[in-house]
C-alpha cells in the first residue's frame, strides 16, 4: 500500500513542477519505458540503456548539451524525490473498517488516507 501512495506522491510532485521541467522529465521517462517495453530482459534493457541513452535523446530533442540535460534531470528527480517525502511524513491513515462493517459486512478492511 505504501508503495502505490508513494508512487501516486511522486506523480502528484511531477504535476506540480514547471511546465518546461514536466515536459523534460516525461520525456526521458518515456525514452525509458520504450526500452522497458522493447526490453526481453533486464540486460537487454541495461544494454539499450547504455547504447541509446536517454539524455542524449532529451539533448537532442530540447537541445541542450548532455551534460546539461544529465544535471537537469538529476536536479528534476531530485526535486521530486523531496516533494513526495515531505507529503509522505504529512500522510495519516484512519481505520474506518469497524464504521464500515457496521453497515456492509464484509471481510475488507477501509482506511481513509488525508494528504
Amino acid at each position: 500500500m505504501k508503495e502505490s501512495l508513494y508512487g501516486y506522491l511522486i506523480k502528484c510532485s511531477v504535476a506540480e513542477l514547471p511546465l518546461e521541467k514536466q515536459l523534460f522529465y516525461n520525456f526521458v521517462q518515456d525514452v525509458e519505458y520504450a526500452y522497458e517495453v522493447q526490453a526481453e530482459t533486464p540486460d537487454q534493457y541495461f544494454d539499450l540503456l547504455v547504447k541509446h541513452n536517454p539524455y542524449v535523446h532529451a539533448a537532442e530533442h530540447f537541445q541542450l548539451p548532455v551534460e546539461t540535460a544529465r544535471n537537469l534531470m538529476i536536479e528534476i528527480e531530485q526535486e521530486i524525490r523531496n516533494a513526495a517525502d515531505n507529503r509522505m511524513q504529512q500522510v495519516y491513515w484512519l481505520d474506518y473498517t469497524q464504521q464500515v462493517s457496521a453497515i456492509e459486512h464484509s471481510n475488507k478492511q477501509y482506511f481513509f488516507i488525508g494528504i
